[in-house]
C-alpha cells in the first residue's frame, strides 16, 4: 500500500490492457518483453468487481484474519466464522468501487503514460504484465491509500484531483511505486535477488505466533512475510527477524474507525527448529530503534520500511526519476545510497 505522505502511517499504491477480450480472465496475463510500453486499461465497475477479489499471486484472501477484515469493515466480526466474514469483506470491496469520470480518464492516462515511460527507461525490456487501474472510494484503508492486487493498481478517488497540465509528480511517483509492486509480483526471481541486496533472506516456511495469527495486518503490496533480516539486539546477540505490521488492539473499536489507528510495525524474531521456521516472540516484537544492523543493510534512501517490497519500490522510484533528470536526484543520496540504486538497477536489467 502507498499513502502519498512519507511517514510510517503511509502504507500501501493501475494497470492495463490494450486489446482486452475479458477483463481479469483466468488465463495467464500477457507480458511485455519489448520496448513498447505495457498495455493498460482503466476499468469500469463491472470489470473491476472481478479484479478487486482476484488474487492468484499472493494469497491475501487466504491469509487475512477476521480482526483485519473487521477493522476495514468497521464492525465487530472477530468471532464470526471466517468464511462468513470473508464473504462480507469481498462484498464490501466491490461496493467501494467507483467509475472514472471522463476528466479523470484523460488526466490519469497522461500521468500513467509518463510513469510507464520512466519505468521503460530503466530497462526497455522490463517484464510487465498488462495492468488494470481501479478507482475506489477509499473507505476501508483510507482516502489516500493506494495498493495493488495481482496486476491491478487500486486508486482512491480523493487522490484523483490532479492538475490539468498533467505535471502531478506526486501521482506519477506513486504510480511508479505501485508499478514496481506489480513487477515484483510477476518476477519473483528478480524480487528475491533485490531483497537479498538489502539483507532479506527468503525462509522456506514460516509459522506465525498465536498473537500474530490474530493481529497481523497484511500489506497487500507485501503479503509474503517469509523474508528475514539478520540484526542484533542491544546486548549484541545476533538473530533473524521478519518485519510485520499488526493491530495494537485485539478488537475493532468504534471510537477508532480509521485503519491506521490500529497499525503497529515491529521486527519479530524467528528461529529454525527441525526445518520449521517460526516466530519466537509470544506477543510484541522489537522496534527498529531497539536493534542494530537494520539500516546498515536496507539503506537510508527511504524510511518506508514495513516490508522489503516497499523499500525496493521507493528505490525504484528514485531509479526511474534519475533517468528523467540525468541522475540529478541521485546527488542528494549518500554514496552508499547511490550504490544501492545502482545495484538494484543492475539486478533488474540483468
Amino acid at each position: 500500500m502507498k499513502i502519498l505522505t512519507r511517514t510510517i502511517s503511509k502504507f500501501f499504491y493501475v494497470l492495463l490492457v490494450l486489446f482486452l477480450l475479458s477483463a481479469c480472465s483466468k488465463s495467464t496475463p500477457t507480458t511485455t518483453t519489448s520496448s513498447k510500453p505495457a498495455a493498460y486499461r482503466l476499468l469500469s465497475i463491472s470489470d473491476a468487481e472481478k479484479c478487486i477479489i482476484r488474487d492468484e499471486k499472493e494469497g491475501f484472501f487466504d491469509k487475512v484474519a477476521n480482526l483485519e477484515m473487521s477493522i476495514q469493515m468497521k464492525q465487530n466480526l472477530e468471532e464470526m466464522p471466517r468464511d462468513s466474514v470473508l464473504h462480507k469483506y469481498k462484498k464490501m470491496l466491490s461496493n467501494d468501487l467507483s467509475e472514472f469520470s471522463d476528466k479523470e480518464i484523460e488526466l490519469t492516462k497522461n500521468l500513467f503514460d509518463r510513469a510507464l515511460n520512466l519505468c521503460y527507461k530503466i530497462d526497455p525490456n522490463i517484464n510487465l504484465p498488462e495492468i488494470y487501474l481501479i478507482k475506489t472510494k477509499g473507505k476501508y484503508y483510507g482516502s489516500s491509500v493506494y495498493y495493488t492486487r495481482d496486476n491491478s493498481i487500486i486508486i482512491p478517488a480523493p487522490m484523483l484531483n490532479m492538475d490539468e497540465n498533467g505535471e502531478n509528480n506526486g501521482f506519477v511517483r506513486t504510480m511508479i511505486h505501485e508499478i514496481f509492486h506489480v513487477y515484483s509480483r510477476y518476477n519473483k526471481g528478480v524480487r528475491d535477488k533485490m531483497y537479498q541486496r538489502i539483507g532479506f533472506e527468503k525462509l522456506p516456511n514460516l509459522a506465525l505466533s498465536d498473537f500474530l495469527k490474530k493481529r497481523v495486518l497484511y500489506n497487500p503490496d507485501g503479503v509474503d512475510l517469509r523474508y528475514a533480516i539478520t540484526v542484533k539486539d542491544n546486548k549484541g546477540r545476533e538473530f533473524k527477524a521478519i518485519p510485520a505490521i499488526y493491530s495494537r488492539h485485539n478488537t475493532y473499536k468504534s471510537e477508532l474507525p480509521a485503519f491506521f489507528s490500529y497499525l503497529t510495525f515491529q521486527l519479530f524474531e524467528v528461529g529454525n527448529r527441525a526445518g520449521t521456521w517460526s516466530v519466537k516472540n509470544k506477543d510484541v516484537g522489537s522496534s527498529v530503534e531497539e536493534i542494530t544492523g537494520f539500516w546498515e543493510q536496507v539503506g537510508e534512501n527511504t524510511r518506508y520500511n514495513i516490508h522489503p517490497d516497499e523499500i525496493c519500490a521507493d528505490n525504484f522510484v528514485i531509479m526511474a526519476f534519475s533517468k528523467e533528470k540525468n541522475g540529478e536526484n541521485l546527488k542528494r543520496l549518500t554514496e552508499e545510497g547511490r550504490q544501492l540504486v545502482k545495484d538494484l538497477e543492475a539486478i533488474i536489467v540483468n
